[in-house]
C-alpha cells in the first residue's frame, strides 16, 4: 500500500513539473501568432475527411499530442509535440499536409504539398519536432499527421491527426 501511495505521489509531482512547462510553451507560441491544434487518434484521408472505416491497430492509441502551426513568409511551420509514455524510444513519421487537395490525391512523403520528417520519443515517451514546407498557390489550410509504421501492414500501427485545419 505504501509503495502504491509513493508511486501516486511521484506521478502527481511529475505531472505538476511537466504540465506548466508545456502549458507555457503553448501560450508563448500562441502569443507569437500560431494556431494551437490538438491531435486526435483519428485517421484521415488526404483531403482531410475523416475515414469511416478505420485500419485495425494492434492496440489503442495512448498518446496525446498538439501542434503549433504558423506561417512565416511563404512557409507553413508546425512545431509538433507528442507524449506516448507507454512506448519510449519509438519512431514516428510526422507530416505537414496542405489543403485543399482532391480526395484522389496521395499525401505521403514526397507528394506535392506535403513535408515529412522523423521523430523519436525519449525515455519518458516525449518528443518534439518542427516540420515546414513552402506554401503552394491556393493553399487555404494545413494539418498534421503523426504515424507509427507497422512492419506487418501498410496501415499505420498508431496515428494522430489534427483536430481541425489550421488556416494559412
Amino acid at each position: 500500500m505504501h509503495t502504491l501511495r509513493r508511486v501516486g505521489i511521484c506521478a502527481a509531482t511529475l505531472t505538476v513539473v511537466i504540465s506548466p512547462a508545456a502549458t507555457f510553451e503553448i501560450i508563448k507560441a500562441a502569443a507569437e501568432g500560431g494556431t494551437t491544434v490538438s491531435l486526435d487518434s483519428d485517421l484521415r484521408s488526404c483531403d482531410f475527411s475523416l475515414m469511416t472505416t478505420g485500419a485495425m491497430v494492434p492496440r489503442p492509441a495512448l498518446g496525446t499530442g498538439s501542434a503549433v502551426i504558423h506561417t512565416a513568409g511563404s512557409k507553413a511551420i508546425a512545431e509538433v509535440h507528442l507524449v506516448d509514455a507507454p512506448d519510449p524510444g519509438t519512431h514516428f513519421n510526422v507530416g505537414l499536409i496542405q489543403e485543399p487537395r482532391p480526395s484522389s490525391a496521395t499525401c505521403g512523403p514526397g507528394d506535392p504539398g506535403t513535408a515529412f520528417t522523423g521523430m523519436d520519443t525519449d525515455a519518458a515517451g516525449s518528443a518534439t519536432v518542427t516540420v515546414q514546407d513552402t506554401l503552394r498557390q491556393g493553399t487555404t489550410g494545413v494539418w498534421v499527421i503523426i504515424e507509427r509504421p507497422d512492419p506487418h501492414s501498410q496501415n499505420p500501427a498508431e496515428f494522430y491527426t489534427s483536430e481541425f485545419l489550421a488556416p494559412t
